[in-house]
């Protein structure tokens, strides 16, 4: 009869005098409350994002429909302006762009909610379409996020003007930053898993 040794499941980078050593189960539930603890953490900074997004939208559709001079009169009406030419060219157009970037960013986010929306209204779509292939590259994005912002700075517009079509550029990095953070987490997830399958006699 052979009689194998069991190897319990240690942290890695803890000492061998302060290292926590767990069974099968304890390994276990702990992942299981790690995993569980990552998805609600993902989901809530998900919904954050999405929130925001769909604010920054509803801002750049009320200035699309009806532009003005100073964009943050939309956030702050009693805001009194300088100057009463303080436009930068083409901003119907701009405007259009961050739009479809705000698209872009909720995309990313969540496709498959997406996706089901527009099945639910009556858009037809292939039940498999994955949007996230025709999303835009974090290069690509940023690109095109920071062209309003430079031509403002060149045209040497107002503080506030700038500020308004900074608005897009700043919500992509925050998106791209959330997403990043939650792949990091759940390749820690996946990592810990991996350690747990590993150990020999587990």
């Amino acid at each position: 009869m052979i009689v194998r040794r069991r190897i319990p499941f240690k942290f890695g980078q803890a000492s061998d005098e302060d290292a926590t050593i767990l069974d099968d189960q304890e390994q276990e539930a702990l992942i299981e409350d790690l995993r569980n603890e990552n998805t609600k953490s993902n989901k809530q900074s998900i919904v954050m994002m999405q929130i925001l997004c769909l604010l920054s939208s509803v801002l750049h559709l009320i200035y699309l429909v009806d532009p003005t001079d100073d964009p943050l009169l939309i956030l702050f009406p009693q805001h009194s302006k300088s100057s009463m030419d303080d436009t930068i060219p083409l901003p119907h157009p701009f405007t259009l762009v961050s739009l479809a970037l705000h698209v872009n960013l909720l995309l990313l986010l969540d496709s498959i909610s997406i996706r089901n929306v527009l099945l639910r209204i009556g858009i037809g779509l292939d039940d498999n379409a994955d949007f996230r292939l025709y999303t835009l590259s974090p290069t690509l994005s940023y690109t095109l996020a920071f062209v309003a912002p430079a031509v403002c700075l060149f045209l040497r517009r107002s503080w506030w003007t700038v500020a308004w079509w900074s608005i897009t550029a700043l919500i992509t990095f925050a998106v791209h930053s959330v997403l990043e953070s939650i792949a990091s987490g759940n390749e820690h997830i996946t990592s810990l898993e991996a350690m747990r399958y590993t150990a020999p006699g587990a």
